[in-house]
């Protein structure tokens, strides 16, 4: 009935390439989050007092195929000449369906010396985050694709 072979599928190396790139995102998203905090470091040692110190945290994590980079704000409680100063982290949420953080949000949280830095970092995260889903998205489905070849071999080999 086939006149011609069917040739072997590449889904393998398609995943294994849509892979790298991401974490050749990661990596990206690794270099913006250390930029990020080598400024707010290099500020808060030139600024004293409390009140310029930054409340906002970003991190930047990969489990599987997924890119995470996260905001949350910190919160200080008691008192640090008793010793009992500590601190409290509180995830900022995302708005639905969108890549990146409301950054007049991020922004009320930043002090006038971190505001574009917090800008740019999100900005570029934004990107990441946007670019990471669709690359996962693919991932889905191209596993599908090779579970739908997998079954068409199936069937073939039976005829």
């Amino acid at each position: 009935m086939l006149d011609k072979p069917i040739e072997p599928c590449c889904h393998d190396e398609v995943i294994d390439l849509l892979q790298r790139r991401i974490e050749l995102l990661q990596g990206r998203g690794e270099r913006i989050v250390d930029s990020y905090w080598e400024y707010v470091y290099m500020m808060e040692k030139k600024l004293p007092g409390w009140e310029s110190k930054s409340r906002l945290q970003i991190r930047c994590t990969q489990t599987g195929n997924s890119i995470r980079a996260d905001w949350c704000e910190v919160k200080w409680y008691g008192s640090s000449s008793k010793g009992g100063r500590t601190s409290v982290r509180r995830q900022i949420i995302k708005p639905k369906n969108s890549y990146g953080y409301t950054l007049s949000k991020l922004q009320t949280l930043s002090p006038d010396w971190a505001k574009d830095i917090v800008g740019k970092t999100e900005t570029e995260l934004a990107e990441i985050r946007r670019e990471a889903s669709h690359l996962v998205k693919a991932i889905i489905y191209i596993k599908h694709a090779r579970t739908a070849s997998n079954l068409g071999d199936k069937v073939l080999e039976t005829v």
